[in-house]
């Protein structure tokens, strides 16, 4: 038997997953693999507490995108020296202490060792599972920029997601004017870590732009490419609270009105009304220009004649 014929399925035997159950958080975290990306010190590890933040305290939004499910549990992998102390100040008060699991992510290139963390993981049933990051990740000789080795971690990660447990990849891009500057589905490891995730989200930080997230999303309604800022929660604290940014309106510089004068002729030029001295005019009209008869007045003998029976500008004569 082939594998078309032990796995082949027609559309209607295959599950409907809706809009809201494809994402944790609209348009941006799925509920399958996600990449976050963006250069050192980006804030890459504030963005996914900020995200497991909201998750778990079901905070109705997260930098304006709908927060689409209220998570107990999630599970950090953490490979940076001193991560857990740091992801500690910036979750700790903000999420109860028993919703948040941190374990040391060291590969030893052993084929048992994903598999295992996939087991324990289906044991813990977290609803989200974030790996920070995939760098430190690797196993002992491996090289992130290589294709192989890409497309094994993403092997190795890929059945935690089938396991029905959403999983969020912490990971670099290229620091400079690189490719991965530019494109949000550009992280180091190149295609192969992007087509191995559902979502790809990009944080960039530049000095005259300040932070964005970009994203290229399966499923998505739109790609965003927004400013965001981050902040502490409290001057003694370490909880990062983002926002997105709301840009101000431009100012439109409107072309002036005309002077009320010239206004008002033309105005008796387009009505033709039945008034058929100045005065009678002046008097007519000085109420809706917010005038005096007698301001008014010479204003319109100046410019206006009644010739036979019509309104005309000056010096017009009768035909």
């Amino acid at each position: 038997m082939g594998a078309l014929k032990d796995k082949g399925r027609q559309l209607h035997q295959i599950e409907h997953v809706p809009y809201e159950d494809a994402f944790l958080i609209g348009d941006l975290l799925s509920t399958r693999i996600t990449t976050l990306s963006g250069e050192p010190k980006a804030g890459k590890t504030l963005f996914a507490a900020g995200m497991g933040i909201a998750l778990i305290t079901g905070e109705r939004e997260f930098i304006g995108q709908p927060v689409l499910r209220k998570l107990d549990h999630i599970v950090f992998g953490l490979t940076d020296d001193g991560a857990p102390e740091e992801l500690r100040e910036r979750m700790h008060g903000a999420v109860p202490g028993d919703s948040v699991t941190i374990f040391p992510v060291e590969d030893s290139g052993h084929a048992s060792y994903w598999p295992g963390i996939r087991d324990d993981l289906i044991d813990m049933k977290p609803g989200l599972f974030v790996l920070d990051n995939i760098l430190g990740a690797l196993a002992p000789g491996e090289d992130i920029s290589s294709p192989v080795t890409a497309q094994r971690i993403m092997r190795s990660l890929k059945p935690i997601s089938e396991a029905g447990i959403p999983t969020l990849l912490v990971t670099h891009t290229p620091k400079g004017a690189a490719e991965g500057m530019s494109v949000a589905s550009s992280p180091i490891g190149g295609r192969a870590i992007s087509a191995g995730s559902r979502a790809v989200i990009s944080l960039r930080k530049s000095g005259k732009q300040g932070r964005r997230v970009q994203t290229a999303i399966n499923r998505a309604t739109e790609d965003l490419d927004v400013p965001v800022t981050v902040s502490r929660a409290a001057a003694d604290g370490e909880i990062p609270v983002w926002e997105r940014v709301t840009l101000g309106l431009e100012t439109v510089s409107l072309p002036k009105p005309p002077p009320w004068d010239e206004a008002l002729i033309a105005r008796v030029l387009e009505e033709q009304p039945c008034e058929t001295t100045i005065k009678a005019l002046a008097g007519k009209y000085a109420p809706a220009v917010d005038k005096k008869p007698e301001t008014v007045r010479p204003k319109l003998s100046a410019a206006l004649s009644h010739v036979n029976g019509i309104w005309v500008h000056k010096p017009a004569t009768a035909v």
